[in-house]
């Protein structure tokens, strides 16, 4: 199971190499100037990242935290179904494909969907706005459109038939990444998947709710633990596993990776 999981993240997240530029500064000589120096480090290494390297480094990282809690809750015997609900989760990084190439062209955007059976492909770009069209599997006309902002954030929407089903937003945070995907399927249900993430060892928080309305938007300033405001929610910190399963059930305890185990 949690391998299938893995594979299925691994195929589909199509990772970018994330580069970045050292480079050396004078020591601050107050707290408040290291500051402002680390801000301003910040703020620059953000604004040199293009789209499909900030989508890509943020699935990374989601991949990362998703991937131990999988571990996690299948090698305990009393959440070991509760891994199942992650199935979706996985399933939606379908959905998400074209935001990493967002940026890289039509013909990266075209290769990318043929492995999905789309056709008919087109790709624009307007400065930091994407829009990708095609015809899925199901010749049902497809749009994914996506706007950038180099200060950290990405909005992405999504349409089938001229119905908007898809809307997916990541920003990056303090501590990592917070981001959320709702999804509106053709029988009318609903699925909404919230994200906190902290750093890219595999911590932190992935919150799940079903048949519930469009939440607001995010702003970027919530904090690590906002999704454990859905009705399911599971959070890894080290070993610490907590959350609350579909049926209310509250889960609290303490994970031994395999490895450890042997």
């Amino acid at each position: 199971m949690k391998k299938s999981l893995s594979i299925l993240l691994a195929a589909l997240i199509v990772l970018s190499v994330f580069s970045g530029c050292s480079s050396s500064q004078k020591a601050a000589d107050t707290p408040e100037e290291a500051g402002t120096e680390a801000a301003e480090a910040l703020s620059e290494a953000v604004s040199d990242v293009t789209a499909s390297e900030f989508y890509s480094a943020y699935a990374e990282a989601k991949s990362a935290l998703l991937n131990k809690l999988v571990d996690a809750l299948s090698t305990n015997a009393d959440t070991a179904m509760a891994s199942l609900s992650f199935l979706g989760v996985s399933f939606a990084e379908l959905y998400m494909l074209p935001a990493s190439y967002f940026g890289l062209g039509e013909e990266a955007v075209l290769n990318a969907l043929a492995i999905l059976g789309s056709k008919d492909v087109t790709y624009t770009q307007d400065g930091n706005s994407y829009t990708v069209t095609y015809l899925d599997s199901n010749d049902q006309p497809c749009e994914f459109s996506g706007t950038y902002d180099p200060a950290g954030s990405l909005v992405c929407v999504g349409s089938t038939n001229g119905t908007e089903n898809i809307h997916s937003e990541a920003y990056k945070t303090s501590f990592g990444y917070v981001g959320q995907f709702y999804l509106i399927n053709d029988d009318g249900t609903t699925a909404l998947y919230q994200y906190a993430i902290d750093g890219t060892d595999g911590n932190g928080t992935i919150g799940i709710t079903s048949d519930a309305g469009q939440p607001s938007a995010l702003t970027g300033g919530e904090p690590s633990d906002f999704p454990t405001g859905c009705a399911e929610w599971y959070s890894i910190y080290g070993t610490t596993v907590t959350g609350v399963t579909s049926d209310g059930t509250n889960v609290n305890f303490e994970f031994v990776p395999t490895d450890d185990a042997e």
